[in-house]
């Protein structure tokens, strides 16, 4: 009995050390950011000052082969959450627009409900775009008005089913860009503002939170922080003191605006001595858009998708290979500080689930796989078998090693060529890539080596037939998938 009694106390002295130690989280995820936005990452091609992302980025890892599940904004925001292609549901191309059911089903695990049930604070500030409806006095709302003339709902309209459903103890933000005057505390809307004010406002309840929540983390009740800032995404605002900084252009201005948002966040951990415990993640839902004035800015100099080939909405590289940088000073390898091996956001889930020692279930987390290793071991081998790309048009991709396959005769989204260009020009049907050779996807190599094309098909087949990219049972998807997209998208 003695001895029963030593160990269950020995169990329970383990259990509040570990209680203790697991880290806050902070991620920061900017809109149409690419690759070659932070200047850390893109030394020689980039142009645009990003001081705050550079010191962090000396402070962690850069990840430099990190990459979103689609190349545009929804779908992206769906897998981090949850771990899962957004391809699986309903959503085959494109983004949500609001005025519908959440895209999350409410049986899903996602990130934020995960640290909820271990007793982790969570909250989201800034974009949500995974849809929700609103509700005023007693009537659910239609969207009124289309586009940049879109009317926002009345204050106090109520959200039923949204962030606060899907494991979000608190939401300061908005839905999407075309509504951006809407401010959304809760479950309510609150405020008509401009819409520059959104990305300070959001910012500052940021830093609030984590002022609010310092003491009691370093008790051992950790907090679970999501800032998806709604920049540099259009429309593009910077405020009066950032207009001019770059000396490149308003969007120039925005990022570097948007770098100063995250700076003060990261500020705000470091004075309220949070920095050793709190694992902080900066990425971004895809890479930059055409709204930028890429051909302007690369004019001057400044290349934001690096050496990359294609944008936003693409299938190459441009469109989510993307900025991934980790800095957790108690967790993580400092011997580390770049980390080349292939990781997707959607990987988050299940890193933070084996940092937290959390047993994700068979059900759940579908396409996450943990790159915890590659934070701590020198020499980690890479822990993705292969990953699966998707472009605004639902054109798939899949990449494993060094190979990728792209199942689009173009760019798949909105660059040129895209596939309907790329057909009248008759170029193949498919792209083969060797990107350790080729990372600017030039030189197309489908028609030598069919082999390669065939067993990358047939790896992403068993993917979408088994429900998962993962082992375990297999699983269905919400939808029928339909890997060959016949249509022609301009």
């Amino acid at each position: 009995m003695e001895k029963f009694i030593w160990f269950s106390l020995l169990l329970l002295i383990c259990h509040a050390t570990s209680a203790a130690t697991r880290p806050n989280i902070v991620i920061l995820f900017a809109d149409d950011m690419g690759y070659g936005e932070v200047q850390a990452l893109n030394p020689q091609r980039g142009k645009i000052p990003t001081p705050n992302l550079d010191k962090l980025a000396s402070e962690g890892i850069v990840f430099t082969d990190a990459h979103t599940a689609s190349s545009v904004c929804t779908p992206s925001r769906y897998a981090l959450l949850t771990g899962r292609y957004a391809w699986r549901t309903r959503l085959q191309r494109g983004v949500t627009s609001g005025h519908a059911d959440p895209l999350i089903a409410a049986e899903t695990l996602t990130l934020q409900g995960m640290l909820k049930q271990q007793g982790y604070h969570t909250a989201i500030a800034g974009k949500w775009h995974l849809n929700f409806n609103y509700e005023y006095e007693g009537e659910v709302l239609s969207p009124e008005g289309k586009g940049k003339n879109i009317k926002s709902p009345p204050i106090n309209s109520y959200i039923p089913d949204g962030p606060l459903t899907r494991g979000f103890d608190h939401f300061f933000g908005f839905h999407h860009a075309r509504d951006m005057r809407t401010l959304i505390r809760d479950d309510k809307v609150v405020e008509h503002i401009d819409v520059q004010d959104m990305l300070p406002r959001t910012t500052d309840f940021a830093v609030d939170y984590i002022r609010s929540q310092a003491e009691s983390a370093k008790k051992g009740n950790p907090f679970f922080l999501y800032v998806a800032f709604g920049s540099p995404h259009t429309p593009i605002v910077p405020t009066k003191e950032w207009i001019g900084k770059s000396g490149l252009g308003k969007y120039a201005d925005f990022v570097m605006m948007t770098d100063g948002m995250a700076g003060k966040i990261i500020e705000a951990l470091n004075e309220n001595g949070l920095k050793e415990n709190t694992l902080v993640i900066f990425s971004s839902d895809n890479g930059t858009s055409k709204a930028a004035d890429v051909i302007q800015l690369q004019n001057q100099g400044h290349y934001p998708s690096a050496n990359l080939r294609g944008l936003k909405s693409d299938l190459w590289d441009g469109g989510h290979r993307v900025p991934f940088i980790l800095r957790w000073p108690s967790g993580h390898n400092r011997k580390i500080d770049t980390q080349d091996k292939l990781i997707g956001l959607s990987d988050v889930m299940a890193t933070v689930a084996d940092i937290t020692d959390y047993e994700v279930p068979e059900n759940a987390a579908e396409d996450s796989i943990s790159f915890l290793p590659l934070l701590q071991q020198d020499e980690a081998s890479s822990t993705r078998e292969a990953i699966v790309h998707h472009s605004i048009y639902g054109k798939f991709s899949i990449r494993q090693g060094d190979w990728k396959l792209l199942l689009s005769p173009g760019s798949g989204g909105w660059s040129k060529p895209n596939d309907k260009q790329a057909t009248k020009a008759f170029l193949p049907a498919v792209q083969l890539y060797n990107i350790k050779n080729d990372i600017a996807e030039k030189n197309n190599l489908a028609t030598q080596y069919p082999q390669k094309v065939t067993a990358l098909i047939t790896l992403l087949e068993s993917y979408v037939e088994r429900g998962r990219s993962t082992p375990g049972k297999a699983l269905k998807n919400d939808a029928d998938i339909d890997i060959w997209k016949d249509e022609l998208n301009l």
